[in-house]
């Protein structure tokens, strides 16, 4: 399984659920996601991508750091948009 760590601000801040785009990486947001969030720049996910998962298929957020992993942080500089 691969993870990394991201921040709410990483991924922009969205508003909206759908895929964003974080560095190389594509990550799934969904209503939920953006309840845990309230908005807040600073919420620490694990987004995870299992090594069953395809390699196109985007990484899912969870709460927080699972325990276990280590996380590979996202380039901060790295420029987070939304993609269809």
């Amino acid at each position: 399984m691969e993870q990394i760590s991201v921040r709410w601000g990483d991924l922009g801040s969205p508003t909206e659920a759908g895929t964003y785009r974080c560095g190389p990486h594509m990550v799934e947001v969904t209503p939920g996601d953006m309840r845990l969030a309230e908005g807040n720049p600073d919420t620490a996910f694990t987004a995870i991508h299992p090594d069953f998962y395809m390699s196109d298929t985007p990484y899912l957020l969870t709460w927080g750091p699972a325990s276990g992993w280590s996380a590979e942080p996202v380039d901060p500089t790295a420029i987070c948009i939304q993609v269809a």
